[in-house]
């Protein structure tokens, strides 16, 4: 079948050109030999022999009256093989031949591009054009290099053109608008628009694209009304609400602008990533500040999302941070849980779910969360810690070891995880009463955090004391919940401080 398709291909093509060399079309017996060689050589193309392909072609070249057939073939051979000095050679003899030949000359044009020769392929795509000027394609291409170039007035004289040999049409239409935005010309290009939106008065798409590109080039206020028009078209259109409400920001104070959300939090129809995407913004914002008061008006907005979207995980997932973010550590516990009934595939939500967990010490759960996770995410070392932390609690030290291994091998030397493995170490060696080796364990644990880790300061400070040395217990203790240390032990440890 793939030959036979060749065989008519070559029929086709290399029978026009060669019949006009023989009287009254009747061809000679030297024609159809060259024309069988010709089609023997496309064979053996086919059947991966080209440098055989190329050596019977050059002879046809050198015993036959001139053909651009042969020479074409040959340039592209040649291409295939990097020979790009052939190629050329081959190439420029097919165009003298044939300067009209479409196929010859975009093989020129594609040759000229990869070569960075643009002002020469954008000469070929003009003859080409002039000859089929109701082919937009070869329009589209002379602008597209003009861009390359950046040649902006020619790309836009170039549409021009189009326009007059094919008509007006709404892609050259956002093509120059494009072009004129690129340029600087930002008025000019939403005038260009604008012809759109008065020939389609109830197209939203035209109206949406002006905004874009007035907001774009901070022209905010002049965006607005465009906007306000998308939602006299269409009052449900949560993008064109949404980029109001962003408008918004510079002209109320934080709090205010937060209660603005609230009716779109509370719309179910409104996509959930858009809500996502604004929200992240404020809770990354509150991780890092504890503002109080956005906290709680995120908890509100978050309240809101999942009652209008209960079946999605990531309104779950994302209350679930907001809460662990506000201190309320059960709660965010019961939204990573929901969050993972609806979509376990998330790795981050099982991490978050196993650090609240064992911030509240319930390691029963926490030995069976860190397990499920491990069937789920074999690769992730951060759960086989907590499998070990939880193992060390119930006293299956031998077990906890094992797991503290494993997830020191897979952590590849990453130092949150290593620093954590070695104060489970260190933590093992303290319930055996090994106080030498749990304080060197110790100090390993805090060089790997430089100093950070706060859980291996307040171990520090256990050590401390069961050698008597009471002063720097306190001393580790309080460092220890500067870093952020939670556990109850450690605010019991505190309060005791403040009482002696």
């Amino acid at each position: 079948m793939r030959y036979t398709y060749i065989l008519l291909f070559v029929s086709i093509y290399f029978s026009a050109g060669l019949n006009a060399q023989v009287e009254d079309n009747r061809k000679t017996e030297a024609t159809i030999k060259i024309e069988d060689r010709f089609m023997a050589a496309k064979l053996l193309v086919a059947g991966g022999k080209k440098a055989e392909a190329i050596k019977l072609l050059d002879t046809l070249r050198r015993e036959s009256e001139p053909s651009a057939s042969i020479y074409f073939e040959l340039a592209k051979l040649h291409y295939e093989n990097k020979d790009l000095n052939q190629t050329e050679s081959n190439l420029k003899s097919a165009v003298k031949l044939e300067p009209d030949n479409i196929w010859i000359r975009q093989f020129e044009v594609n040759f000229s591009k990869e070569l960075g020769r643009y002002d020469d392929a954008i000469g070929v795509l003009n003859h080409i054009s002039d000859l089929q000027p109701k082919n937009d394609h070869y329009y589209d291409q002379i602008v597209q290099l003009q861009i390359k170039k950046n040649d902006l007035t020619a790309a836009l004289l170039t549409l021009d053109k189009k326009e007059k040999n094919i008509g007006w049409s709404v892609n050259t239409t956002l093509k120059k608008a494009e072009i004129l935005d690129n340029a600087d010309r930002i008025n000019d290009a939403v005038n260009m628009i604008n012809t759109l939106v008065l020939k389609y008065p109830k197209e939203k798409k035209y109206l949406r694209l002006i905004a874009n590109m007035l907001h774009s080039n901070d022209k905010i206020a002049e965006a607005e009304p465009y906007l306000k028009k998308i939602l006299e078209i269409d009052p449900n259109d949560n993008d064109a609400r949404m980029g109001l409400l962003l408008m918004s920001k510079g002209k109320i104070n934080k709090e205010d602008y937060l209660i603005t959300l609230v009716p779109l939090m509370s719309n179910p129809d409104a996509p959930i990533d858009m809500k996502i995407k604004e929200l992240l913004i404020h809770v990354q914002q509150h991780a890092s500040t504890g503002d109080t008061v956005l906290g709680k008006q995120l908890i509100d907005l978050c309240d809101k999302l999942v009652i209008a979207h209960p079946n999605e995980a990531k309104s779950h997932a994302i209350y679930g941070d907001v809460l662990k973010n506000n201190g309320e550590t059960t709660a965010a516990i019961r939204q990573y849980e929901k969050t993972l009934t609806l979509n376990n595939k998330n790795f981050i939500v099982w991490e978050q779910l196993m650090y609240c967990l064992d911030d509240v010490e319930n390691y029963d759960q926490l030995l069976a969360t860190s397990s499920d996770a491990i069937d789920l995410f074999p690769n992730q070392a951060i759960s086989y810690y907590f499998s070990a932390k939880g193992n060390i609690v119930k006293n299956d030290y031998k077990k906890a070891l094992g797991f503290l291994d494993e997830a020191s091998m897979i952590s590849a030397g990453n130092p949150n995880v290593e620093s954590r493995v070695f104060r489970a170490k260190a933590d093992i060696a303290f319930r055996n009463k090994e106080w030498s080796k749990a304080m060197e364990l110790t100090d390993q644990a805090l060089k790997i955090s430089q100093g950070k880790n706060a859980d291996a300061m307040e171990l520090k400070g256990d050590i401390y004391k069961e050698n008597n040395d009471l002063k720097n217990a306190g001393i580790c203790w309080l460092k220890a919940k500067e870093l952020g240390g939670k556990s109850q032990r450690l605010i019991k440890k505190t309060e005791a401080l403040k009482n002696n």
